[in-house]
């Protein structure tokens, strides 16, 4: 039996279903919190305009932090994934490494040669 499944993005404001490549993923903060909202390119559009009058008054204090905001697409779930992987998996792709013949330390980061070869392998 086969499945799939289908990921619908969906306005953070009005719930309604952003059609791919119609919508934006905005990143913002306030007061050092970090937020995210996906928006259709109607609300995009109205969130710029009404942030722009707070903008133009303010000083920019740093560069971009955040992923430059984007279109959504159906593949934008693959790409949330956490950015840390737990100990756990990733002496797991080392020993397995090894074993393939990789020259590979025990610490740091793992080149994506071997994290392709690895998830090519599993």
């Amino acid at each position: 039996m086969a499945r799939q499944i289908v990921v619908e993005h969906v306005d953070d404001i009005d719930g309604t279903p952003i059609v791919e490549g119609k919508g934006e993923t905005i990143g913002f903060s306030v007061n050092g919190i970090d937020y995210e909202i996906d928006l259709s390119a109607k609300n995009a559009k109205e969130f710029h305009k009404k942030l722009d009058h707070y903008i133009d008054h303010a000083t920019k204090v740093g560069g971009r932090k955040n992923r430059s905001a984007g279109t959504l697409t159906s593949a934008d779930e693959v790409k949330r994934k956490p950015a840390r992987r737990d100990r756990d998996h990733m002496r797991a792709v080392r020993e397995w490494a090894q074993e393939q013949g990789y020259d590979i330390g025990v610490r740091g980061r793992i080149p994506t040669e071997i994290a392709d070869a690895y998830n090519a392998a599993h």
